[in-house]
């Protein structure tokens, strides 16, 4: 496959797994408005917290097999050893699923048996029921398995398939959340339950699609399993840093300015940083494969290439997103949100803008990773995790105003990035014309202009607020086709239609 070919084929499934992290972040915003006509604030500082717990407990218990997967797929698939592989990989997965049920199990029966009486205990117990927390289990259990499901099919390229369970995931959840409420009344461990069923479903259907049964009847292969032992464990070390820039804050928070002010932080802060999450993973999981396809086939100068380009395409959405938060967060907090929420709405320029960074320091540890320096990452993110955990602390106590401590979460990703950029800078380095990247600040410069603009002339409603996204959308297409940024793009389109 020629060189125009493989950018062609990344480019194309970087633009479905757009399309469906679009999807995702549309009803995601969707979902996430409703939620706060659903619960209060205390009880959506609640659910917030029991859900970074289950997601962080399963980025340490399965993001190191997740990894690996994508690392070495190709590897074996060129050997022809794919049987061996996904044997290995399945195998390890449901060990991982066994343990993390067993510990939670054990870690409840002590907290009953041995500490009932003490006041951390039954204040914990007053506030997790143990209906939620069974909840809870059993989403963590469907959540590392879909988790693996969405990557295997990403990593053999399943673009459209992906696209179809985004769908599922997000509709799904939003659906059976309002049914539960609507009929058992709004309590928190519904949305959790709705969690459990959809990931469950996509397990279900990322299963067959891959003949997982038949996998799990083989043994694991010791030699493989200690390869992606040896990628991936360092990187359960990085998914805990990772997690102290992305997911302390609510925490935090909770414990500084209580469940109500964590529930309007995290609200407005994760609106932001699911939709950059999604933008993030919708470009990495369109070049990534391609990439990775290129290293395992020795051919390192396709590698640079496509990765610049990766990066581009990167900047060509992550650039605008950002200016467009920070044009239109007060509009999306009222028109959005409860009233009560609005208040947080300052914190989402500053998560842009951090999950921006965030997104090319993932480009920038790809020397790393190809070379399964996972030590490297895991460093460099434990250092930018502890400081920005020590500086959100440190402001919040100061200031008692979670909006002046959400800088600090800017800073803690722009460390990370700048450790990451000069620790590769002799290595596989990525760039982007100078040129290129004027046309795309000035593209997005004219659409925030445009919507400010239209921000003084309508009001803030629904309605309003996707009237400023389509135009601002809109603008920023037509600079990019102006100035001749997406030139190729758009010949590529022609070609097709022809």
């Amino acid at each position: 496959m020629s060189e125009t070919a493989k950018k062609a084929t990344m480019g194309k499934e970087t633009i479905i797994y757009m399309i469906a992290k679009a999807i995702e972040g549309i009803v995601g915003i969707v979902t996430m408005s409703a939620m706060t006509y659903l619960y209060i604030d205390s009880q959506m500082g609640l659910y917030n917290n029991a859900n970074i717990i289950i997601t962080t407990v399963g980025m340490v218990a399965i993001q190191w097999l997740v990894q690996s997967v994508l690392r070495y797929i190709n590897k074996y698939d060129i050997e022809g050893r794919h049987q061996d592989f996904y044997s290995t990989v399945f195998s390890a997965w449901l060990k991982v699923n066994v343990i993390s049920v067993a510990i939670a199990v054990a870690l409840y029966a002590i907290a009953i048996i041995f500490f009932r009486g003490t006041p951390i205990v039954q204040k914990f117990m007053s506030i997790y029921s143990g209906r939620l927390l069974v909840c809870c289990v059993l989403w963590l259990v469907t959540y590392n398995t879909a988790q693996l499901m969405i990557s295997m099919l990403a990593a053999i390229r399943e673009a459209k398939l992906n696209l179809l369970l985004s769908i599922i995931t997000v509709c799904g959840r939003l659906v059976l959340m309002v049914a539960f409420c609507m009929l058992w009344g709004n309590k928190v461990e519904w949305i959790f339950l709705s969690y459990f069923l959809t990931d469950l479903a996509v397990s279900v259907i990322g299963a067959k699609r891959l003949k997982i049964f038949s996998y799990i009847k083989g043994k694991a292969d010791k030699a493989i399993l200690k390869e992606l032992k040896g990628y991936g464990m360092p990187l359960m070390g990085n998914q805990l840093a990772t997690s102290c820039l992305t997911r302390s804050d609510a925490l935090i928070v909770t414990a500084a300015l209580g469940l109500g002010a964590s529930g309007v932080y995290q609200t407005n802060y994760s609106l932001i940083s699911t939709a950059f999450t999604l933008l993030n993973a919708s470009v990495m999981r369109g070049c990534y494969p391609t990439i990775l396809r290129a290293w395992s086939e020795g051919r390192k100068d396709d590698v640079k290439t496509l990765l610049n380009q990766a990066v581009r395409m990167y900047m060509l959405v992550a650039i605008p997103a950002v200016a467009g938060v920070f044009a239109v967060s007060d509009a999306a907090a009222r028109a959005l949100f409860e009233k009560s929420y609005f208040e947080g709405h300052i914190v989402m320029f500053w998560v842009a803008l951090g999950m921006m960074f965030l997104g090319l320091t993932e480009y920038s540890i790809k020397h790393w990773e190809l070379n399964s320096n996972t030590s490297a990452i895991f460093k460099r993110s434990l250092i930018s995790g502890i400081m920005k955990v020590a500086l959100f602390y440190i402001v919040i106590k100061l200031t008692d105003s979670y909006a002046i401590a959400a800088v600090t979460t800017f800073i803690g990703f722009f460390a990370y990035f700048l450790m990451a950029r000069w620790g590769t800078r002799k290595y596989l380095k990525w760039t982007i014309e100078p040129k290129r990247l004027f046309r795309i600040l000035f593209s997005a410069a004219v659409m925030v202009a445009v919507i400010e603009i239209l921000k003084l002339i309508l009001p803030d409603n629904k309605l309003c607020l996707a009237i400023f996204v389509i135009c601002g959308i809109i603008v920023y297409g037509i600079v990019l086709c102006v100035t001749g940024e997406i030139k190729d793009e758009l010949a590529v389109i022609k070609a097709r239609i022809k």
